[in-house]
């Protein structure tokens, strides 16, 4: 109690120091405790990105992953419901599921062999005498909404209702693509020696673009990526009359398309952004050639298409959708100074590799896009370490980083009172 006291003393006094449209204070990103507190707040009651249907695409494929003390994972039962379950035993707390990608035909305890059908009740426990009732054990379900094919997990008891009018915003706009029709062609994990929110903050601007970001500037404007459409304009960047002319052209074939396009940036103080964005230089895919990643395109598109669909979710993903491929972004937080970054491509289910698509071509582009970005959060924690950093104010073009401070520093005061 003592030792809860005394953080949310220092809490107070880190939050009193935080100016609007300003970067945080160093504690933030550096103190393990206030970590331990986001992780037990932020991570504990707020709904974050965990997965999605690819990663298990049959009755009895699983995913595991762990995130600070918890490990999860998700299943497909039965039935073809997706559940989540905290990834230990009702017999004496085993880890159930290695983490990763699997398949099961029950879910088996390697321990003492309790053994479980997918859909989380007990259906043997040997040796447990013949007054043991089985039905009153049952793996503990975690609150999972699937939104378009992405899966939103929420460790609370009593998760935010936010999730629904998320779902109402975002399916929509995901819906076309029919993520269940898809595979993960490929996974890149990334450690970075940073603090989470500087992963995310990093994202939520693509100011650093043009001087970082070679590869990606092949394919992308950093118009509109940035910053709100409707103030792209002001906006500095070279491209801008161009963006804003393709722009207007595009939203006349998206309607043809039946695509959604409409910018929501944020609304009613929920988590989320989408915009569908114009791809730079004719391309039709995040490739650093600008070509298609995959012959075999998706669901929605009879011929190659140049934009991209991109959502990002407080406070842990950012995800794109072309016409011939899907890129997941999610981050886990490890410890204040250590963070997971796990980039998925997703591509047609019957996609082949070798013939519809190379790796290191599908690849690359984020690959190489991801490594600047470690090295530019990394280089930014070490300055916010030193003795010397103050908190600098955000520029028109960090208005989304803004977005996700704000939004982050709401939820510390709301969940700390």
């Amino acid at each position: 109690m003592q030792q809860t006291n005394k953080l949310n003393g220092q809490l107070n006094n880190y939050l009193g120091e935080y100016t609007d449209n300003h970067s945080l204070p160093s504690p933030f990103y550096t103190n393990p405790d206030v970590f331990s507190m986001e992780m037990a707040t932020v991570f504990q009651q707020r709904w974050f990105y965990a997965a999605c249907v690819a990663d298990i695409p049959e009755a009895g494929s699983y995913y595991s992953f762990n995130l600070y003390n918890n490990s999860v994972f998700i299943i497909k039962d039965d039935d073809g419901k997706i559940r989540a379950f905290h990834n230990t035993c009702c017999h004496r707390g085993s880890k159930l599921c290695d983490e990763g990608t699997g398949d099961l035909a029950k879910i088996v305890c390697p321990y003492h062999q309790w053994t479980y059908e997918l859909d989380g009740r007990l259906l043997y426990a040997p040796k447990m005498g013949a007054d043991f009732d089985p039905s009153k054990y049952r793996l503990t379900e975690i609150a999972l909404e699937n939104v378009g094919g992405l899966i939103f997990i929420c460790f609370s008891d009593n998760p935010p209702d936010s999730i629904q009018e998320v779902k109402k915003i975002i399916s929509p706009y995901l819906d076309v693509y029919k993520i269940e029709n898809t595979k993960v062609a490929a996974q890149s994990d990334l450690v970075e020696h940073t603090n989470w929110k500087l992963v995310m903050e990093n994202n939520r601007e693509c100011d650093h673009c043009n001087s970082n970001h070679p590869e990606l500037m092949v394919p992308l404007y950093d118009a509109g990526f940035g910053a709100g459409l409707d103030d792209v304009n002001s906006n500095v960047c070279d491209s801008n009359d161009e963006f804003v002319q393709l722009y207007q052209t595009k939203r006349k074939e998206w309607e043809e398309l039946n695509l959604k396009y409409e910018p929501i940036d944020f609304p009613n103080d929920l988590w989320l952004r989408v915009a569908r964005l114009p791809l730079a230089h004719n391309a039709v895919s995040h490739t650093t050639d600008g070509k298609l990643g995959c012959q075999k395109l998706l669901a929605p598109f009879k011929k190659p298409e140049t934009s991209s669909l991109s959502l990002w979710t407080h406070p842990n993903s950012w995800h794109h959708f072309m016409c011939d491929h899907i890129v997941t972004f999610k981050v886990m937080p490890l410890a204040n100074n250590q963070t997971l970054v796990r980039t998925k491509w997703l591509v047609d289910k019957d996609a082949e590799e070798g013939k519809d698509y190379d790796l290191k071509h599908l690849m690359n582009c984020w690959i190489q896009t991801n490594d600047q970005d470690r090295r530019l959060v990394e280089r930014n924690y070490q300055g916010i370490c030193s003795n010397a950093y103050k908190p600098g104010p955000y520029s028109p073009g960090e208005m989304f980083v803004d977005n996700f401070v704000s939004w982050y520093v709401r939820q510390i005061k709301d969940l700390n009172t």
